[in-house]
Order: structure tokens, then sequence, then C-alpha cells
């Protein structure tokens, strides 16, 4: 089994499935989705951004308004990929606890 992603990397991916958004969007969705366990500071966001960034699990689209660059950040098939195979990890290890943890409840 490999290593699992971080729930940070994951809330991020998540925020992306539907499309892409700009960083401070991210972190309030992110916040949203997570029902305020995973809350970003300012700075943090962008640096995960990065690292996926060289990842590949995400990708940048930039938009010009008003002589302004607007970058949004948007999910790969390879971030798609890594948000269902966390959900395979989780639900082995789900159901080895279960297994192993048979009548001590």
């Amino acid at each position: 089994m490999s290593k699992r992603q971080t729930d940070l990397t994951i809330y991020i991916l998540l925020a992306l499935l539907k499309e892409p958004l700009k960083g401070y969007d991210i972190s309030k969705k992110v916040t949203r989705i997570s029902e305020g366990e995973v809350k970003t500071l300012n700075a943090s966001p962008y640096a995960k951004l990065k690292k996926m960034l060289e990842q590949e699990l995400i990708e940048v689209t930039e938009e010009v308004n008003e002589n302004r660059r607007i970058i949004y950040y948007g999910i790969t098939e390879k971030g798609r990929h890594t948000i269902y195979e966390e959900l395979n990890k989780l639900e082995v290890l789900i159901s080895r606890i279960k297994k192993n943890t048979e009548g001590y409840e």
C-alpha cells in the first residue's frame, strides 16, 4: 500500500472537482467541505498548491481581466485518480480496523 496523501491535498482536490477556483476560493471551500476541521492559513494553500502543481495533481489557467492577471487552479486526471486511490485505501483500512476490533466494542 503506497503512502496516503495529506488531508489538505485531498480536500483541495475535492474542492476542485466541479470547477477551477482561485486560491482564496479554494481555502474557503476546503473549510466548508471539511466542516471547519481543516482551516488553511493565508500563505499555506499557495505553498501546497505549488507542490500539487509539481506533482501534476492540479493545473493552472490564467485570465486577464482589466489588466489584472487572475489564476485559476483546476484538477487534472491524475488528481481525480488520486481521490479514488485514497478512497480505496481508506476502505481497506476501515475493513482491517473492523476485522481486528471485533469483540472489543
